[in-house]
Formats: structure tokens, sequence, C-alpha cells
């Protein structure tokens, strides 16, 4: 469980590092310009056309009364009766 949630702290960090560089390379591309010679051109160096997605949550969150309700079935128990169980320890004697 710790090292599922520390990669997701880390997969949040490593996102968010991702979204931060590219505002800097945002912010970056409009503020400065080309420089041809002596004269700035108007037009950007990179020119953004992409519009940002929508922010996803990197962990679906479960509704608590989904959680309460699942009930998982385990593997089905063999009954064995103790009789048949002490002649299985009785033919490994006789080896």
């Amino acid at each position: 469980l710790d090292s599922a949630t520390s990669l997701i702290q880390a997969a949040k960090n490593l996102m968010n590092a991702v979204v931060l560089t590219v505002k800097a390379s945002y912010v970056a591309s409009t503020k400065y310009q080309k420089v041809y010679g002596t004269a700035a051109v108007n037009s950007p160096v990179v020119s953004w056309k992409m519009k940002a997605p929508e922010k996803k949550p990197l962990v679906k969150r479960e509704k608590p009364e989904e959680f309460q309700t699942r009930v998982r079935r385990g593997s089905q128990k063999k009954h064995i009766s103790p009789v048949q169980a002490l002649s299985e320890f009785k033919a490994m004697d006789s080896f």
C-alpha cells in the first residue's frame, strides 16, 4: 500500500512538473520574439494551437456506498471428513 501511494504521489509530482514546464514554455514563446537582423518580427517563436485538455483525476475515487456494498466471493473450501484426512496420513506412513 505504501509503495502504491508513493507511486501515485510521484506521478502527481511529475504531472505538475510537466504542466509547469508547458506553462513556462508558452509564456516564453509569447513573450520573446524571433530577431532577424536588427528588427524584431511580431510572430512568436512557437505557435500554440492546441487547447489544453481538461484535468482528470489521476486515481478514480470510489463512492463510499459502492465500496461498502462490494462483496467478493472467496474460493470454495472442500469439506473433508476427519476420517478421510487421517487415512491420508496413514497411507503416507506405509511408504
